[in-house]
Formats: structure tokens, sequence, C-alpha cells
């Protein structure tokens, strides 16, 4: 999948937008249930913050420019497994 740009409603502490708590896609809201993953890259001289998340049974990752602060839908894995 492409990036898509993607809105997000975040829990926003010290650091400003911290981290994601619900996305729209296709309309709707989908409430983030668990982070996974958080990671801080640097790709081509940009800042990004990318969160694998498990929302409604699937992986999803999103990530966030930190410049221009906007965010993307990056990958979404089908029906996920949650770890014991």
């Amino acid at each position: 999948m492409s990036d898509l740009p993607i809105i997000v409603r975040t829990y926003s502490g010290y650091r400003g937008e911290e981290r994601p708590t619900a996305f729209e896609r296709d309309g709707r809201w989908i409430v983030v249930e668990e982070i996974v993953e958080e990671a801080v890259e640097l790709n081509e001289g940009r800042l990004w913050r990318r969160f694998r998340i498990r929302a409604e049974g699937n992986l999803f990752t999103v990530r966030r420019d930190e410049r221009l602060g906007v965010w993307f839908l990056e990958d979404v894995k089908g029906r996920a497994r949650r770890s014991v």
C-alpha cells in the first residue's frame, strides 16, 4: 500500500502529539487498541515517528512527518493475532 495521508486523533502530552489514539479511514474512526511498536526514523533528511498499532483485529502502520505534522497510513495487515 502506498502512503495515504490520514487524520489522526492523538494523546498530547509534554511532547505534543505523542501517540495515536484513533484515525479516520474510509469515512469512519478506528480506535487504537494497542501500540505494538514505536520507532523514530530518519529518512532522506526527514524525521518520522512510526507506530505499529492494533485496531479491529488488524495491524496498521502509521507514521508522522515531524517537520510537516502530517500523518500517513503506511501498511495494513489483516486479522492480527494477539500475543499471549
